[in-house]
């Protein structure tokens, strides 16, 4: 079989990412009028997405009761074989998808969508494919607070994220600019936290929880999974303007207005905010069956907490030291309750300032340092560092090839703990409108780099130009591309969001300090 990295020349499109094994054979499969198939019932999910796609092309899709009788054939790869592999066979008569699970199903229907030819009506090229990930996390975050992102974009986002094989949407959904999960319990969450009011507009936007449902549904019969991000202590203006008895701050708070990093934060010192959001994160589990959340756990400011005599009394009733140690403690105890209900904790590496818990994931984004200091004390990294990874960042500062470049495992001979990474997208100076241009095609540069791992990408130039026919047809599809390169980004079209420097705050309490 041809190496990943060859040219498969016109009669088989470009894929990303690329598959680890492919050999092109000569001929196309077309699928006529009908398309009979049958289908292991892992495959079902699969198979409905496929089905849907020839409807919407006006083919048929019938389904028949034995293997034999079909032209398609989703059938169950052998014991031992991984959810994500997948072995695709097409020849001139047939076409035979192995898996042994839904993700594998998922990730084959992609590629043959991806490989679909339309010169002359649907056909397949005569292709075989093996293949698997590298990574088992391959994310990207979304972030619905700053700008309320509509539940079209983001359905929409699923099927690009899924047609590059990425399996996990970190999804941001509370701030300090809004609240954007409706919560039943706590209804002024929603009342309140979700709106704010800017140069004499109110604007903002929630979703309920039948939405959520929806989207969470949609994603699982992609291969994804959602992970929601409902931020503390920290990043809580929203919530505390909503129920202001839950804060530290005198008087009644709005919703934040203004980017940056808000002084607002929980009261660690009152039992009742414990409860608070151990209710929400009760609703918060029912509503995502994902074993994954995140806390946020960042830029949590503690100026507040050392004017809070609730908050002293905790740091001297539990023997904290201080409020850092007052922070470790508060991610630590919500930490154990999601443990306790068979879930795990998930915070940016600001958890690295203490003595966290090891039932917590560590998601590093300031520094691949970052990354070995976790590591080396025994935590599961998802690796996100901004100089690679931050995709509202300008592409004249981080370009297709510095996403190409990055490597979470930090070429490390025994990087075991790292579960993959995550391209963010934050969202402070960006519109619904804005997103493909910020996405793509540096979002390619990711699901290859991520799923292909660093021993198999091809050579940096290989993949440009690979990239730049993909995007081709990306954009012929309807996705508002941006540039690929520096040299592509004239000082016009830059977005100018956010600069590529990496804040200090807190390095030197992980030891990295200077």
């Amino acid at each position: 079989m041809s190496s990943v990295g060859s040219d498969h020349g016109p009669a088989c499109p470009d894929l990303i990412p690329q598959p680890r094994r492919l050999q092109v054979g000569a001929g196309r499969f077309v699928p006529g009028k009908t398309l009979t198939f049958w289908a292991a019932p892992e495959a079902d999910p699969a198979a409905r997405l496929l089905g849907d796609w020839l409807a919407a092309r006006g083919i048929g899709w019938q389904r028949v009761d034995q293997p034999d009788a079909a032209r398609l054939r989703l059938v169950a790869a052998p014991a031992g074989t991984a959810s994500e592999a997948y072995r695709l066979a097409i020849q001139a008569d047939s076409i035979v998808v192995g898996a042994a699970a839904a993700p594998g199903f998922s990730h084959a229907v992609q590629t043959l969508l991806a490989l679909a030819l339309d010169d002359a009506g649907v056909a397949w090229p005569v292709v075989t494919i093996e293949d698997a990930p590298h990574f088992e996390w391959r994310g990207l975050l979304l972030d619905s607070c700053r700008t309320f992102i509509s539940k079209a974009a983001i359905l929409r986002l699923l099927d690009q994220m899924a047609a590059l094989k990425l399996n996990r949407l970190h999804w941001h959904l509370t701030d300090d600019q809004g609240w954007r999960l409706e919560i039943k319990r706590y209804p002024k969450l929603t009342e309140i936290g979700a709106w704010r009011v800017r140069d004499g507009v109110r604007e903002g936007g929630f979703y309920t929880q039948a939405d959520i449902r929806e989207i969470v549904a949609f994603a699982a019969a992609r291969g994804i999974a959602i992970m929601p991000e409902i931020e503390m202590p920290g990043h809580a203006t929203a919530a505390l303007a909503a129920y202001p008895d839950l804060g530290c701050g005198p008087g009644q708070l709005s919703v934040g207005t203004a980017w940056g990093i808000y002084p607002n934060n929980y009261n660690a010192g009152d039992d009742r905010v414990f409860t608070f959001l151990e209710d929400v994160l009760h609703e918060v589990m029912e509503l995502f069956p994902f074993p994954y959340i995140h806390l946020g756990a960042d830029e949590c400011l503690k100026d507040q907490w050392k004017a809070s005599s609730e908050c002293q009394r905790r740091i001297a009733a539990e023997k904290l030291g201080d409020e850092h140690g007052l922070q470790t403690y508060f991610i630590n105890r919500i930490a154990e309750f999601l443990h306790r209900h068979g879930r795990t904790a998930v915070g940016w590496d600001e958890v690295l300032e203490g003595p966290i818990t090891k039932h917590i994931v560590v998601q590093c984004w300031r520094d691949e340092a970052v990354i070995k200091v976790a590591l080396a004390r025994g935590y599961r990294i998802i690796a996100a560092p901004r100089r690679h990874c931050y995709f509202d960042i300008a592409v004249s500062q981080v370009d297709l090839t510095d996403v190409y470049a990055f490597d979470p495992s930090m070429g490390l001979a025994d990087a075991t703990g790292v579960i993959g990474g995550e391209a963010t997208l934050w969202t402070e100076h960006i519109a619904e409108s804005e997103m493909d241009h910020m996405l793509f095609p540096r979002l390619f540069a990711l699901a290859e780099t991520l799923w292909a791992g660093p021993a198999a990408k091809e050579a940096t130039d290989r993949f440009v130009q690979r990239a730049r026919r993909v995007t081709a047809r990306w954009r012929s599809a309807g996705v508002n591309a941006g540039p690929m390169l520096r040299d592509d980004a004239p000082a016009e079209t830059m977005k100018g969001r956010k600069d590529l420097h990496v804040p200090p705050a807190g390095l030197d309490q992980i030891g990295l300090g200077g």
